[in-house]
């Protein structure tokens, strides 16, 4: 398998394409048809001022998360513009330094920190009115605290599942991160039901998010491959500095043994038979695995 395929694809580099790169950002962003929906309600009910308040506040959250992402030569999909945020969607989630997702994922919530001062500068212009700020700060309160519960895709699901990742191997951390993530989305929405009358925008919101965790459910096995694929394509120039050892025996198979992989460390394979042991680094077992030596043996028949 030619690792080049896995060669990183960044916003274009040459300075003098200024417009080039700012026409290729601009085409990354979509308006989900939530939004829209959200906006044609908003017009009906005369609401329309506070749906433009939304969306300006969604695009410096989301503005947050990208650029903060090509910085660190993120490979960017698509950003998705939400009644309640957005979502940046990329290819390295679990596959890039965990330091580097924490600060891709911290840089849509910390633009809520500053907004409230810009909004506050402006009472001084005639356009800008006490209404309007309060209207801002308001909106701009509910989006940070909307997007920091612990459900998936939301910023705060993300951390969770990063949190999750450091005790426990990435597999495991990302089915449980998914669970977690329905079942806080269920606490939530029988609180509302319990408290509040029936609401449209919540409703419609609650549903986009079941089909998010739905979907991302059902990519576990393509995102576990992508995480296996990322560490045998960066093994060579490997920089964790923590090695954790992982003891199997002669017929363990290659999948048990990359279940027990986690995220910031490497790994030493420890296969210990009758009255002998053999230790493998994680390299030699993603080039044996992806090269079809292990497609249907146990780890000993290959290493022993």
């Amino acid at each position: 398998m030619n690792k080049g395929v896995f060669k990183r694809s960044t916003v274009p580099r040459n300075p003098v394409d200024a417009n080039e790169r700012f026409q290729w950002l601009f085409k990354k962003f979509r308006i989900h048809p939530i939004f829209w929906m959200v906006l044609g309600a908003g017009i009906l009910t005369g609401h329309f001022w506070e749906v433009l308040t939304v969306l300006f506040i969604v695009l410096i959250h989301e503005c947050g998360h990208t650029f903060m992402a090509l910085h660190y030569g993120w490979r960017l999909e698509t950003v998705e513009i939400l009644p309640f945020g957005g979502v940046a969607r990329v290819n390295e989630h679990g596959t890039r330094p965990m330091k580097e997702e924490w600060w891709v994922i911290l840089a849509g919530p910390i633009q809520h920190l500053w907004l409230p001062i810009v909004s506050f500068l402006l009472l001084g212009c005639s356009f800008w009115n006490e209404q309007n700020h309060e209207i801002f700060l308001q909106r701009n309160g509910m989006i940070l605290m909307f997007n920091l519960l612990p459900i998936w895709p939301l910023d705060g699901g993300k951390i969770l599942l990063l949190l999750l990742s450091l005790k426990l191997p990435y597999q495991k951390a990302y089915r449980l991160a998914l669970l977690l993530s329905a079942l806080f989305l269920l606490i939530i929405t029988g609180w509302i039901v319990w408290h509040t009358t029936f609401l449209l925008n919540y409703s419609i919101v609650a549903l986009f998010l079941v089909i998010s965790i739905l979907k991302e459910w059902r990519a576990q096995p393509y995102v576990f491959m992508r995480f296996l694929l990322e560490r045998w394509h960066a093994s060579g120039d490997d920089k964790r500095s923590r090695t954790r050892k992982i003891i199997v025996t002669p017929e363990t198979s290659a999948w048990k043994i990359f279940a027990e992989f986690r995220r910031g460390v490497k790994h030493c394979i420890l296969i210990k038979g009758r009255g002998w042991k053999r230790e493998i680094d994680e390299k030699t077992l993603l080039e044996a695995f992806f090269s079809g030596k292990l497609t249907d043996k146990s780890i000993g028949e290959v290493f022993t």
